[in-house]
């Protein structure tokens, strides 16, 4: 055979099988849309889901749905054959009115409620030929409503230098509700904030999780439980603390013999480990706890300070107390009884009567020069401004003046009174 006789064979079984198409379409659509048989058997629409009214009314007489029978129901329809797409696409609503509960003389158990079938099927020939299940058995549970405590819970890190504060929510109960099965299945209630690397103190809304004995997070869906007044949120705040070393410190006020080139201060604590708000430890370089006159000591000191710590901080070592000691190097003290003891700025009328007649005093100064005081370069003086125009009997507190050697000696102490009379 030639190959032009095989390529007009080929051609013309192609022809044919298009042919014998056209025509099964042309009798198809015949069918369909002229003859328009009915189905041979009615037609399903399936997994249709079941809507609830009247859940808000129940919840006013407390009561519950605690379980379904399906949660989904079959519709069968009869029409003509052009319809089988309306059906398909058609949007059918199934509702239970559970409001029909209230009319039974017993209310909690199962009841067996009808529903209705909302659609609509337009200008088609479809009919509900029949459902299922015809009757939806509902059951109908006392509505219990508990207050859950609410536990905290932090899920992170803390920055270096950083340690956690207090954990806290905006409240302390939930109240939950839903059959008393379902509550009794609650053992515990959390919020959790999870953050990392936290330098700072951190409020956010998360979501109240309830728990089982078990440690089982219980869905609420499943187990028929809601939250009552409350959107199943709290606020959660998880406060940071800077944690810092700071030295103590004590005030100097420096004399003619002792400044910071001859003492020697030794702290029994000189550093405390300090936590509180960032913001406010991070300021805090030192912590002053008192002031010391050289001029009032003699050669060594040593005393006791209670340690004042800052506003909203917290000592994480716990001292209360500092122990300050303060050595004089290189000086030397003599003692000498003085009798220049004079007064000065008392009032104009006052008459004032000078009683004390001598007064030891401690000198302190440089070996070299020391010895070469005697007591008529000691000036005592009593400064009667504080008293101008009260009579009566004081103790004055003098200055004390070494006349005659400039920075090189001092008198010290503060134990020094004179004792005037005024009239």
């Amino acid at each position: 055979m030639s190959m032009d006789s095989k390529h007009t064979r080929g051609s013309m079984n192609l022809l044919y099988l298009i042919f014998s198409i056209c025509v099964a379409v042309a009798l198809w659509a015949y069918v369909v849309y002229v003859e328009n048989p009915t189905f041979e058997n009615p037609r399903p629409r399936s997994g249709i889901p079941l809507e609830f009214v009247g859940e808000d009314l129940l919840r006013d007489y407390n009561l519950i749905v605690s379980g379904v029978s399906t949660n989904q129901i079959t519709v069968y329809f009869d029409g003509r054959a052009r319809d089988a797409e309306v059906l398909s696409d058609m949007e059918i609503r199934a509702v239970v009115d559970l409001s029909d509960v209230l009319t039974s003389s017993v209310t909690t158990g199962t009841h067996a409620l009808s529903y209705d079938l909302i659609y609509n099927a337009g200008s088609s020939s479809l009919e509900e030929v029949s459902r299922t299940p015809s009757m939806i058995e509902v059951t109908i549970d006392r509505l219990v409503t508990e207050s859950i405590p609410l536990q905290a819970v932090y899920d992170g890190s803390i920055a270096d230098d950083y340690m956690p504060g207090t954990l806290s929510l905006n409240m302390d109960y939930v109240a939950v509700s839903g059959t008393e099965a379902a509550i009794n299945l609650i053992d515990h209630a959390t919020v959790t904030l999870k953050r990392d690397n936290l330098s700072k103190t951190v409020t956010e809304e998360a979501p109240i999780v309830l728990w089982d004995a078990e440690g089982n997070a219980i869905d609420m869906a499943e187990a028929g439980l809601s939250f009552n007044e409350s959107d199943g949120m709290a606020k959660i705040t998880q406060t940071v603390l800077l944690v810092k070393t700071v030295p103590l410190k004590v005030d100097i006020v420096e004399s003619a013999t002792a400044t910071d080139a001859n003492i020697r201060v030794n702290y029994s604590v000189p550093n405390v480990i300090l936590s509180g708000d960032p913001e406010i430890v991070q300021d805090i370089n030192e912590i002053n706890i008192g002031t010391i006159n050289l001029k009032s000591i003699i050669l060594s000191y040593e005393e006791d300070f209670l340690i004042r710590y800052p506003n909203n901080t917290v000592s994480e070592s716990g001292e209360t107390s500092c122990t300050v000691t303060i050595t004089v190097e290189d000086m030397e003290t003599r003692r000498l009884s003085a009798t220049n003891i004079s007064y000065n700025n008392a009032a104009e009328g006052d008459i004032v009567s000078v009683i004390t007649q001598s007064l030891d005093i401690t000198l302190r100064g440089d070996g070299d020069v020391i010895d070469q005081v005697t007591a008529e370069n000691i000036r005592i003086v009593a400064n009667l401004t504080e008293y101008a125009g009260k009579k009566g009997t004081y103790q004055v507190t003098p200055r004390v003046y070494v006349d005659g050697f400039g920075n090189a000696v001092e008198a010290v102490g503060d134990h020094y009174t004179v004792t005037v009379i005024i009239s």
